[in-house]
């Protein structure tokens, strides 16, 4: 076996290894950092999923030999996602959904029955663990350390404050801008203490982090879990929701096929879970990847492969802290094992995140994020924005003037990254923060930089592909 972080998981993932263009005409390999919002499916997957697709059938109540062997699948892939979480399911349901915002907001239009009920939420959330409660339930949001960590004794006193209103306490299992991993457990005890359930958004920490449910009768026992296989190497369209089996009353969200036992003229008779909650021809071919790409990380060695990962991401936020005039968000301190991912956010002084993202693209062949990662409440918090400043920021983006937005940029790692696309991309920040740009760039009304007069094309692989 090769030694750690030189690439001994890569040959598992599909695509790592593509060339990219660069200006003035040449190609190199690329380097894929921007695992934080979709990752590469794992070879294994792609290849089951082109496989099965010759077997691809509607599930459930089909006689069809495709049918009953795609329902097998379908269902064995449920089998694996609940022995993943460890989920108890004469407690709990696993349904499939879209993603893990489809899961947020089924549970947001459940608790919206709730008359009076809040759910509280921290600065800290995605937008998609933000908005659906803010524009259902109604919410309360609690503050944050000043580096940026969950805070437990604000979520205890408004829990206390809520006096028994608060119904969900609704949380980030990590954050997406600054890796923090957050208290789960700790969090879970709290809200079961005031009488609330606790709603975990697990799209960035389930595909770096085991996540143990708990039984039931466990204090630290987490409710719901929401995650999406696009962030688990099987990018095909399928999420998970876990949830308690009786949070679910009456008709579902989302009504149509397969969710009844018998519409008559005057009634509907819903069917039982979790049937009820998946209406419609699901996503069976996502199901599947999710299942199988669960699978292939565990036989590969889950716990030794985010050993790797967890190395590479001390590396990197280690090396960006010694770069001149570069800030990385929440800091850099020491984090314990297991509690911070392999993500760093930064900036770099007097330029724009916008423009240290096209440059790493387009000259360094280093593909990252920018913006505020649809968290933008938690990034002004990092970039400690007084009210005022996020209100005059709020005008300028209103008036369409987008590029007034802050932000910072992302480098998220996984685990068939190297050291030597660590340090490639470390040279690359470091040559940029000492003003060596070597090309012209122009920034669009949306905020993006892209180099003056456009960047060269190359055909697309995908082109030859369909054509094929």
């Amino acid at each position: 076996m090769n030694s750690p972080h030189t690439g001994q998981w890569r040959e598992h993932f599909a695509g790592v290894d593509l060339p990219v263009p660069l200006l003035g005409g040449s190609t190199v390999t690329g380097i894929n950092f921007d695992n934080a919002a979709s990752t590469p499916p794992l070879t294994r997957v792609r290849d089951v999923v082109n496989g099965f697709s010759d077997l691809y059938s509607s599930v459930h109540r089909g006689t069809g030999y495709k049918s009953r062997v795609s329902t097998e699948a379908y269902e064995h892939a449920r089998e694996r996602v609940s022995q993943f979480l460890g989920v108890d399911e004469s407690d709990q349901v696993v349904i499939f959904v879209k993603g893990t915002t489809d899961a947020l907001n089924r549970i947001a239009a459940e608790e919206a029955r709730l008359d009076g009920r809040q759910v509280l939420v921290t600065e800290m959330e995605h937008h998609a663990d933000l908005l659906p409660w803010r524009h259902r339930s109604g919410h309360v949001m609690v503050g944050l350390s000043d580096g940026g960590h969950i805070d437990l004794d604000a979520i205890e006193q408004a829990l206390k404050k809520g006096h028994g209103k608060i119904s969900l306490v609704a949380l980030c299992g990590a954050s997406n801008v600054t890796g923090f991993v957050s208290p789960l457990h700790e969090v879970a005890e709290l809200a079961h203490r005031y009488g609330a359930r606790i709603s975990v958004d697990a799209a960035q920490l389930a595909p770096h982090h085991r996540i143990d449910v708990r039984p039931a009768d466990d204090p630290g026992h987490i409710d719901f879990v929401s995650l999406s296989g696009h962030k688990m190497y099987a990018p095909y369209g399928a999420g998970v929701l876990v949830a308690p089996r009786d949070f679910f009353a009456g008709a579902p969200e989302v009504m149509g096929g397969g969710a009844i036992d018998i519409v008559t003229w005057d009634d509907t008779v819903w069917t039982d879970l979790p049937d009820r909650e998946e209406a419609g021809s699901p996503n069976v071919i996502g199901a599947v990847a999710l299942g199988v790409a669960i699978e292939t990380l565990l036989e590969l060695g889950f716990e030794a492969m985010l050993e790797d990962e967890m190395a590479l991401g001390t590396r990197m936020l280690e090396g960006l802290t010694e770069i001149p005039g570069v800030g990385v968000l929440g800091g850099a301190e020491p984090s314990t094992p297991g509690g911070r991912l392999a993500l760093s956010s930064f900036v770099v002084e007097g330029l724009h995140h916008g423009l240290v993202a096209a440059a790493l693209s387009h000259e360094h062949g280093i593909a990252v994020r920018h913006g505020c990662f649809c968290a933008n409440p938690y990034v002004f918090h990092l970039l400690h924005m007084s009210k005022a400043e996020v209100v005059q920021v709020e005008g300028e983006v209103t008036a369409g003037r987008r590029k007034a937005l802050p932000g910072a940029v992302r480098a998220s790692l996984a685990p068939y990254n190297t050291e030597a696309e660590v340090d490639r991309f470390l040279e690359a920040v470091a040559s940029i923060a000492r003003g060596r740009i070597r090309a012209s760039y122009e920034q669009a009304a949306d905020g993006t930089f892209a180099p003056a007069g456009g960047w060269p094309r190359i055909p697309s692989p995908l082109h030859a592909i369909v054509k094929h």
